[in-house]
């Protein structure tokens, strides 16, 4: 399917979703029910081959780390509540993304546990920043809006109101993190990690 309209499917629409999307608009042709228990199926058949697909095929977590690195990239964690044991782990991680508009439970618990890691580095370890998304799913902006899921297609770009949330600033404060200290830091560490070695 995808070598036959290569030329006319847009890239943005690549992505692990496709093949329900595609099916998802045969529903005025084929009908609500069948069509929904294909994508149902879809599901599982993700779901059992995900289940029994051997980690043999993925890099370690610190192989990634170090190409990255040696690549000048910055390591940011998203989802960290999905990955407690990178999380707990001593990675060499530029941040974590303490907060999305589906990740909002353990905020308050994240920023006290970079808050923490933070103060054990001492003055001469860089810091752990703090990052929030806005967890927008490019894919479903490019989707016709009678199926899209709203929530996400609606979601822009860019926009994090838990920085301006009363509570969680008074954790921030208390890490001494706010978003243009994370962006102006951000950006310095890319920089450096970019710059030539001098001949």
């Amino acid at each position: 399917m995808l070598s036959e309209n290569w030329d006319r499917v847009p890239k943005e629409a690549l992505k692990n979703k496709l093949l329900p999307h595609y099916f998802s608009r045969l529903k005025p042709i084929y009908g609500k029910a069948p069509i929904e228990r294909a994508v149902n199926f879809m599901r599982a058949v993700k779901m059992g081959v995900k289940a029994g697909f051997s980690l043999q095929y993925f890099y370690r977590t610190s192989e990634i780390i170090e190409e990255a690195r040696s690549l000048g990239g910055g390591v940011v964690i998203p989802h960290p509540e999905q990955f407690w044991p990178i999380l707990l782990a001593e990675y060499d991680v530029d941040g974590y993304e303490v907060w999305n508009p589906q990740s909002r439970r353990y905020t308050d618990f994240l920023i006290s546990v970079v808050n923490e890691k933070n103060r054990k580095c001492g003055i001469s370890g860089k810091s752990i920043l703090i990052f929030m998304g806005d967890d927008t799913h490019m894919g479903e902006k490019v989707l016709d809006p009678a199926l899209a899921n709203p929530e996400k297609a609606l979601r822009e770009v860019g926009v994090q109101p838990a920085w301006d949330d009363l509570m969680i600033r008074k954790k921030l404060i208390l890490a001494g993190m706010d978003r243009p200290r994370v962006i102006a830091e951000y950006k310095g560490r890319l920089a450096i990690d970019r710059r030539e070695p001098s001949p």
